[in-house]
């Protein structure tokens, strides 16, 4: 019998593994960059989000310090989670969903965390606080793709699959405030 669970956490773990985690910080946005993240809006419901692309790490840190996300984008994403976390637990079980999710979030924070941890200092910021954020940022949208795996949903379809194509550009969605969606 074979765990399709376990098989979805081994090839996230070996993708996780060769995603270029930050690799682009800073750069200049191209127009596959503002594809994906306009991908990622519109299927979120937020097809009217003007992208902020930001330059360094400095910029970053003083959004993300703001803590103004806006509501109506954390309740969407909630949602969305909520919704593939009912369908993953029905077609694998909960416990057996949920230690697959746990599992592919460690394996993309382990290595966008190693991805920091060279990145970021080259950036000029040695700050382990700010790469255990970016790193965590990872893991979640890691959590979030492996939930649309596990729930059997179409990840061309959904937005947590365009998410994580956005980090898989090297990149790093930062958060959502007043209908801007800002971005490194």
């Amino acid at each position: 019998m074979t765990d399709p669970a376990g098989l979805i956490v081994s090839d996230l773990t070996a993708e996780f593994a060769a995603t270029p985690w930050f690799a682009h910080l800073g750069d200049r946005p191209s127009a596959a960059d503002r594809g994906c993240v306009a991908d990622y809006s519109t299927k979120l419901g937020f097809r009217r989000a003007v992208q902020v692309w930001l330059h360094d790490l400095g910029a970053a840190e003083d959004v993300l310090k703001r803590d103004a996300e806006m509501p109506e984008w954390r309740r969407a994403e909630a949602d969305a989670a909520a919704a593939l976390t009912q369908a993953a637990a029905a077609a694998l079980g909960g416990p057996a969903a949920n230690a697959a999710v746990n599992r592919a979030m460690l394996a993309a924070s382990d290595a966008a965390m190693a991805a920091a941890r060279h990145i970021f200092p080259a950036h000029g910021r040695s700050d382990g606080a700010l790469m255990r954020v970016a790193a965590g940022a990872a893991a979640r949208a890691a959590g979030e793709y492996a939930l649309v795996l596990l729930a059997g949903a179409d990840p061309a379809r959904h937005a947590f699959a365009a998410k994580q194509r956005i980090f898989a550009a090297g990149r790093w969605p930062l958060v959502a405030v007043e209908d801007q969606f800002a971005l490194l």
